[in-house]
């Protein structure tokens, strides 16, 4: 699991163009030992509410969510691990926030719920980071998905995305976005913001 929120850390701090940032703090375990205990060693889960400090990391384990689960807070990581969600999974954090579905079922969307308008490609977005196919919903919001590998497709506001709809492609060695030319990729990004009024609408990969 260490490993994992390493690697995952690191490729969120290559991706400097949507402003990343944050420094490694120890994760703080949540486990729900009161649940009933579920299949593939999970529980029930009696938590849906999850508000985060700036700058802490969370690491929610083996939990079952049969309730929509929201995420708020700004500047936070938090990672569900090996936990299935049976309802929505909301983020109404407006700048940074990361919420990382490792091993992880989602059966309902992943869902931003922010009030910012107005950003550019710099501005630090909340983002959900999964290796797994998400569906995504932004509606009159920002909001970043990463799909972790590019064998997977991305659901993003009713639309499929996979790597053969990418046009550019992110150089970490120039931190420049240059034209996919089939380079080899290992990360997927679709994202939403709103520049001059205009909406923007941003694949890539890396």
């Amino acid at each position: 699991m260490k490993k994992l929120l390493v690697l995952t850390l690191a490729l969120i701090m290559l991706m400097s163009l949507f402003g990343c940032s944050g420094e490694d703090a120890p994760p703080l375990a949540d486990n729900d030992s009161s649940g009933q205990q579920a299949e593939n060693g999970r529980s029930k889960a009696t938590e849906f509410t999850f508000e985060l400090a700036a700058e802490e990391e969370r690491i929610v384990e083996n939990l079952v969510f049969d309730e929509d689960v929201t995420v708020s807070g700004d500047f936070g990581i938090i990672v569900f691990e090996n936990c299935e969600f049976n309802g929505d999974i909301i983020s109404t954090a407006e700048q940074f926030t990361r919420v990382i579905l490792s091993g992880t079922t989602v059966n309902g969307n992943c869902v931003f719920k922010n009030t910012i308008k107005e950003a550019t490609m710099d501005y630090p977005m909340p983002k959900f980071i999964s290796s797994n196919t998400l569906n995504i919903v932004c509606e009159d919001c920002i909001g970043v998905c990463v799909l972790d590998g590019t064998e997977e497709n991305i659901v993003f506001n009713g639309e499929t995305y996979s790597i053969a709809d990418v046009e550019f492609f992110y150089d970490a060695n120039t931190n420049e976005l240059v034209p996919y030319e089939g380079q080899e990729a290992s990360a997927l990004f679709v994202g939403q913001w709103w520049e001059n009024g205009e909406k923007v609408l941003q694949l890539f990969c890396e």
